[in-house]
């Protein structure tokens, strides 16, 4: 009688066993790390495009910060170059007659008066005319050279002011006026820049006001009006005054 065989042990077939198809754990264990590899890669990466972009974004807001610092310092220096050169002349009016009585009383002015001639020879820096028949002087002896025509901000040399008035310029002095009086004066003068207009201050004045002269020609106010300024100007300064005797009209 044969012998009959004892069943043996089956042989494994769990997963992972030698012998088995499956992957071993440490075949999935290094899987893993090369995926958690790759997304520690793909972190870094992102990380870095983050940063890139905040990078370029603060680039931006600074160079849009700049830009608008720029353009407000343009605007600013416009603006300043503007302010400037702004016109704040006064032109002259053209007075009616009844306006131009009601702007004498109100400025409490004199009439035009007219003087003699005194004179007109010329005299050295180191002499003194003694002819003058009126103050401010409105004719007489003067010095070779006239002033050139503008706005003076001290008091200037009356014997080179006639030399002014013998050319037919209009000479406008004041004393002890207020700051307001002075600046519609200067605006006036302003607005006959390169005429022959000529504006200063003068403590020789018999009284505070204001005293406008021309070849012959005076008159005073005690306070400046616009008007009468006008009124004087247009009838006296050359050209175009027709009311000037002035003996040397041509001259500069």
């Amino acid at each position: 009688m044969a012998d009959q065989q004892k069943p043996g042990k089956a042989t494994s077939t769990k997963p992972g066993s030698k012998g088995s198809g499956g992957p071993s754990q440490k075949q999935q264990g290094g899987q893993s790390k090369k995926q958690q590899k790759a997304q520690a890669g793909k972190g870094k990466l992102a990380k870095g495009a983050a940063a890139r972009r905040e990078a370029e974004r603060r680039r931006r807001n600074r160079a849009i910060a700049w830009t608008a610092g720029a353009v407000v310092v343009v605007l600013v220096l416009v603006g300043l170059v503007a302010w400037q050169g702004r016109d704040t002349s006064t032109k002259l009016t053209q007075p009616s007659a009844a306006a131009l009585a009601e702007a004498t009383r109100s400025a409490s002015c004199g009439q035009v008066q007219q003087f003699k001639e005194a004179g007109r020879n010329h005299i050295g820096a180191d002499q003194q005319p003694k002819n003058w028949n009126s103050q401010p002087p409105t004719s007489g002896d003067h010095l070779g050279t006239p002033l050139p025509p503008g706005i003076y901000r001290d008091q200037q040399d009356e014997r080179a002011l006639v030399h002014n008035l013998e050319h037919g310029y209009v000479v406008v002095q004041y004393k002890n006026l207020p700051k307001e009086q002075v600046d519609l004066l200067t605006n006036i003068a302003d607005g006959l820049s390169g005429k022959k207009f000529v504006l200063s201050p003068y403590d020789g004045l018999p009284s505070d006001g204001v005293a406008m002269t021309a070849w012959r020609n005076l008159q005073t106010c005690k306070t400046a009006n616009l008007d009468v300024v006008s009124a004087f100007v247009n009838d006296y300064m050359v050209p175009g005054g027709r009311k000037s005797v002035a003996p040397e009209p041509g001259a500069a």
